[in-house]
């Protein structure tokens, strides 16, 4: 299922009401190859000829981490959209040359984050990890 299929039903279901604006805010996130930064999101619709205010936007994006259909690149205000097979999203990678962003599963990771746990006696209610690295496009 889309992004943007899965995040209007989830909206819905929570009572948010999807505008025409909202509608092109999830959109211009979905077609992004790279996380979008609130004020990017703002002036991209302004190209297209669709106004949203500023704090429309920001009500809009902490709806969407709230549900955790997007999450917010690390150090940064930017957001990218949660696969549609995870709950919540743990690992991506992102570029520092153009900002594209990867999620990725890896099995041996989460079994040292589960030695972590183990080793550490704590009961881990989340985590994020976010590597940073340059993508083949930006190497040519």
């Amino acid at each position: 299922m889309r992004f943007s299929t899965r995040a209007e039903a989830a909206l819905r279901r929570n009572g948010g009401r999807i505008t025409a604006a909202r509608r092109a805010l999830i959109r211009t996130i979905e077609r992004s190859p790279r996380p979008l930064r609130p004020h990017e999101l703002r002036a991209l619709l302004a190209s297209e000829g669709v106004r949203m205010d500023r704090v429309s936007v920001y009500r809009t994006l902490a709806a969407l981490l709230d549900l955790g259909l997007v999450h917010r690149v690390i150090g940064s205000r930017a957001v990218r959209p949660c696969r549609e097979n995870e709950l919540r999203c743990h690992h991506a990678i992102v570029c520092s040359g153009c900002g594209s962003a990867r999620e990725f599963h890896s099995g041996a990771l989460e079994r040292a984050l589960s030695e972590v746990r183990r080793a550490t006696r704590y009961q881990v209610q989340d985590h994020v990890l976010e590597l940073r690295g340059i993508c083949e496009r930006c190497r040519r």
